[in-house]
């Protein structure tokens, strides 16, 4: 029986599959098939936009061909043609993976949704009679989904055949029952073990194998906080739980002997709380570094409540420069923090900051300062005012003027999932400030983000093993391969896919404008 992974992307406040990042899902699933000792494959879903649109518009082909600007919603193929038709042909169960809880704007890649499939698969079958594939869907979209910020998430069932959440854990299950209906288990880290180990095979099948994929690894599941941030979606992904070194580095080491040698530790709420105490979180860091050659060792969130000295040090120390914890402040607005039980005081975030800025800011061997925060502001969560981007403005320029550095801002609208305290709350509050939060947004980008990226990357900055990644007429952009990686953008038409080292020349808002370095 033939199982093709359908990877759409995801994008969640805890975990990452958008490229050049693969996920866990991908990986997990395609370990539970092989345990079944079933065959699987690998499509993204620009193998299936492309399929569609070859298949019913070839002047667009043709003008895709010619395009002096990558096109990223076919950029990510994985296969020919031929070989998309093929597999399609044999296909007994497609497994989607979709759904995007986390907004974002992506340089060479466009997640896919229910509604693009909604009409992606049925011009795929109207193409191809052949395909007659059981359609299950998993992921985040599971949930729900919000692609956009400001407004609510939704669910759709679209047109699959099942909706089967932790599908890695069911599949057994389900290969017995015929794929009838879904069904209820129980499952923790100890089922995951093997079928990590064991999906680390799908990275050979990765638009970006293997030197520009990076690896999202997990390392806990769920909110270790005693209630969680109104507009949180993390708490119904399960019972919190830590997952152990060995079964972390045992994946990594997998990974690692498929070629893969850039990972972040990016799936969990907050990093600085694995297993609560400094010394397991060294347990784990070195342990990684003793274990797994690698070129890049990066992290994702963090609760700047949770931030210490000691454990800063740690990561600074193991993981590899140009490296970012993200803060999920949301607002420095006290009135706001409280009514949405947001996790850390506008003090203890900015404490939180110079501590990482003490240790982290002095430049390291990729141009980039080693560890540096980033930090999160959603607008329209209950509670706020026109005096809450006032008080957002008011302590970022403290973080500017006192010299402490911001590797970036994020800002988004909030995203409304069924089971939050916001859910409760409804649109009221984003309905009544929406007319300003562009000029909100507009106000940190020129006041703060601008003039923190010229500190931050000075003229004259070499930025060592910039990925050249897309084109857009005669500019090439690129990033270097990390978390929270800095757009470049080249006047020159390099060749895409190689890796160069980049003298910073200039700035926009929020990305730099650069040369290549001569050697």
């Amino acid at each position: 029986m033939l199982f093709t992974i359908l990877d759409c992307y995801t994008d969640e406040p805890s975990g990452l599959g958008v490229p050049p990042y693969i996920g866990t899902y991908p990986r997990y699933i395609a370990g539970a098939v092989a345990e079944q000792k079933q065959e699987y494959e690998y499509l993204t879903i620009d193998d299936i936009r492309y399929y569609v649109l070859a298949k019913t518009d070839k002047e667009k082909i043709k003008k895709l061909e010619k395009a002096k600007k990558t096109n990223i919603l076919v950029k990510n193929r994985t296969k020919s043609l031929q070989e998309i038709e093929q597999i399609l042909v044999k296909t007994k169960v497609m497994i989607v993976i979709a759904g995007i809880h986390t907004p974002g704007k992506y340089l060479s890649a466009q997640p896919g949704t229910v509604a693009e499939l909604n009409r992606l698969l049925p011009a795929v079958k109207k193409q191809l009679k052949k395909f007659r594939a059981t359609k299950i869907l998993t992921g985040p979209a599971t949930i729900a989904s919000g692609l956009y910020g400001g407004r609510k998430a939704t669910f759709s069932r679209g047109l699959f055949d099942l909706i089967v959440p932790n599908i890695e854990f069911k599949l057994a299950d389900l290969i017995n029952n015929r794929f009838e209906e879904d069904v209820q288990k129980d499952f923790n880290y100890s089922d995951l073990r093997k079928i990590a180990i064991l999906g680390a095979e799908i990275v050979k099948k990765h638009p970006d194998y293997p030197e520009f994929v990076i690896a999202e690894i997990e390392t806990s599941r769920g909110c270790f906080r005693d209630s969680a941030c109104g507009f949180c979606i993390e708490p119904r992904k399960g019972e919190a739980e830590f997952r152990d070194q060995k079964d972390i580095i045992d994946e990594m080491k997998a990974l690692s002997r498929k070629k893969i040698a850039n990972f972040r530790l990016g799936k969990q709420t907050c990093i600085y709380s694995y297993k609560r105490t400094a010394a397991e979180l060294e347990k784990l860091l070195k342990g990684i570094r003793d274990n797994v050659k690698l070129n890049v060792l990066h992290v994702d969130n963090a609760n700047p409540a949770r931030v210490t000295e000691k454990k800063t040090k740690l990561l600074v120390n193991y993981c590899t420069s140009g490296n970012v914890a993200a803060f999920g402040i949301e607002s420095f607005d006290p009135a706001v923090v409280e009514k949405n039980n947001l996790n850390s005081t506008p003090e203890q975030a900015y404490e939180a900051v110079k501590i990482i800025n003490k240790h982290g800011a002095k430049p390291g061997s990729n141009g980039l300062p080693r560890f540096l925060p980033g930090i999160n502001i959603l607008f329209g969560l209950t509670g706020e005012t026109k005096k809450t981007n006032e008080e957002n403005m008011a302590w970022l320029k403290k973080i500017l003027e006192n010299g402490l550095l911001l590797r970036r801002i994020n800002v988004r609208e909030v995203v409304i999932f069924q089971g939050t305290m916001m859910a409760a709350a409804g649109e009221e509050v984003l309905k009544k400030n929406k007319r300003y939060y562009w000029k909100w947004r507009d106000k940190i980008r020129k006041e703060i983000d601008n003039p923190m990226l010229k500190k931050l990357t000075p003229v004259g900055t070499v930025m060592k093993d910039v990925r050249t990644e897309v084109h857009d007429g005669n500019y090439t952009f690129g990033r270097q391969i990390g978390t929270y990686p800095l757009i470049v953008g080249i006047k020159q038409k390099l060749k895409l896919n190689e890796f160069v080292d980049v003298n910073v020349t200039g700035h926009m808002l929020r990305s730099v404008v650069g040369s290549v370095a001569k050697p």
